[in-house]
Order: C-alpha cells, then structure tokens, then sequence
C-alpha cells in the first residue's frame, strides 16, 4: 500500500487534530482511486491514535 498521508507532528499543538483531519480529507476527496481514499483516511485515523497515544504517555 502506497503511504499518501505523511504528516509528522513531533510536539502537539492545538488545533493539530483538525489539520490532520482536513488535510485527509482533502486528499480522500482528490484521491484517484476509492481504494486511495480509503487509504489515505485510514493513514489519518493511525496518525490520530498514534498522537492520541503520545498525549497520553505525555500525562503520565
């Protein structure tokens, strides 16, 4: 599978979240392809766990 999504966050910020979202979406939305879309907002959802994920470690 072809990584379409590529957003690197290494310190969360505010607002992070709907950058990533927005960013998949779009992509999704001009993806040649529904099996690149889906791919694309499936890379989304991994980036928002693994930032949810860091958050987490972040509080503890």
């Amino acid at each position: 599978m072809e990584k379409h999504f590529t957003l690197q966050f290494r310190k969360p910020k505010n607002g992070v979240v709907h950058e990533i979202v927005q960013h998949a979406l779009r992509d999704a939305a001009t993806a040649s392809t529904v099996n690149t879309a889906i791919d694309v907002l499936g890379d989304a959802l991994l980036e928002l766990e693994r930032l949810v994920a860091l958050r987490s470690e972040r509080a503890h």
